[in-house]
């Protein structure tokens, strides 16, 4: 009996591009909530909307790409999916009120979640497990030094362009994506699911849930990039509205947490292969709860700087970024012909959460960083439950 080659691994630039232009999109627009809150009149908590409102897009969306490519492939649905948010960017762009602008930003998150969930489902279509999470570890090492500079970038629009500029510009990095994919993207799901509909990708879905390995690998995703979210969403606030300073400062210090999510990632990158994906996953939450008791030890002792706030963030997403890889890799690996649906779906439950998180943090900042601490906190040991789970359900 023949045996069949793997598919051959479209361009690896070509994969990052598509994957980081979503979270890219997400946090070029944080230092531009107060700009946007001013010129529509409104509050920043209905401008903090836009960005729930892209995480809720996000994870509805990859509902939705990672079933229907299992079954029609990789490469229609992700270009489809992309030329959509070309579309919403551009509407983002010409927004004549907040309401109108949360609705898009909705829009945006739910069709540039494409490249996002099918990134990996690519990945895992072309390798094995612990080789799919040295891929994914690579890819997330350069969108988290993309989206390094992102935050700044959107301050400095404000500044100088304003924030619409913004968006012309990412629809014009959707119009490069969306070319050169046309071109360059082969398909590599061969093995694609036949009939069903609706029925089949529940079923599906309904299959994966039932199983406890995927569903610890999930929640251990899960809880570990729900942390992330809560600073995102608590940092500027801390920041302009506690430590008084201009919103420009956020830009600069978040530069010190993405750096430690591309170490922690490119050590994923390096290392996935070499000591197996389980041991990943332990060194990294190993280093998640250190720098966490170092935050809460800082808040207890009344300490609060900019520096006392980021730096052991920094460490926090080094541990975070060799963790996340591995849990993905060994989610999308449980039931192989299923890869684009568990990467949906995992994709759907870590932007839910997060989205929550961001409301749960908008809703409980007051005079005190403390809720944000504590969230954080929450968030690491929620994970190391999962991963204790994930030991017994084998």
């Amino acid at each position: 009996m023949t045996q069949l080659s793997p598919p051959r691994l479209p361009p690896f630039w070509l994969i990052v591009l598509g994957s980081w232009i979503a979270p890219f999109s997400m946090h070029i627009v944080i230092p531009m909530m107060p700009s946007m809150a001013r010129e529509f009149g409104t509050d920043f908590a209905a401008a903090q909307g836009t960005l729930t409102a892209f995480l809720v897009g996000i994870a509805v969306g990859q509902l939705i790409y990672g079933p229907i490519s299992d079954r029609i492939g990789r490469r229609p649905v992700l270009l489809a999916g992309l030329s959509l948010y070309l579309l919403a960017a551009v509407g983002c762009a010409l927004a004549t009120s907040i309401e109108a602008l949360i609705v898009l930003r909705f829009v945006q998150g739910s069709t540039g979640c494409a490249g996002l969930v099918l990134g990996r489902a690519i990945i895992r279509d072309c390798h094995e497990r612990d080789r799919a999470a040295s891929l994914i570890g690579y890819v997330t090492t350069v969108m988290a030094a993309g989206a390094a500079f992102s935050p700044l970038a959107g301050a400095l629009a404000v500044d100088y362009a304003g924030w619409r500029t913004v968006f012309v510009v990412l629809a014009g990095l959707a119009t490069l994506i969306v070319g050169c994919g046309f071109f360059w993207l082969n398909e590599t799901n061969h093995d694609r699911l036949r009939g069903g509909g609706v029925v089949r990708i529940a079923a599906n879905y309904l299959t994966l849930l039932r199983s406890p390995r995927f569903v610890c690998y999930a929640i251990c995703g899960v809880f570990s990039l729900a942390g992330w979210y809560a600073f995102v969403a608590g940092a500027p606030y801390v920041l302009t509205n506690i430590l008084g300073l201009p919103p420009i400062a956020y830009g600069k210090y978040v530069l010190f947490v993405v750096a430690g999510y591309s170490i922690g990632s490119f050590t994923a990158g390096r290392l996935s292969v070499r000591f197996g994906g389980e041991r990943m996953l332990v060194i990294g939450q190993a280093i998640v709860l250190a720098a966490t008791a170092v935050q809460l030890t800082f808040w207890l002792a009344g300490i609060l700087s900019p520096l006392a706030l980021f730096l052991p963030m920094m460490v926090v997403t080094i541990g975070a970024g060799m963790f996340l890889p591995n849990a993905t890799a060994g989610a999308i690996s449980v039931v192989p012909g299923l890869a684009g649906s568990a990467s949906g779906m995992m994709g759907f439950l870590q932007m839910g959460f997060g989205a929550l998180c961001t409301i749960a943090v908008g809703a409980w900042l007051g005079d005190s960083e403390g809720p944000l601490i504590l969230t954080m906190a929450a968030m690491a040991l929620a994970s190391l439950l999962s991963l204790i789970a994930l030991r017994f359900a084998r």
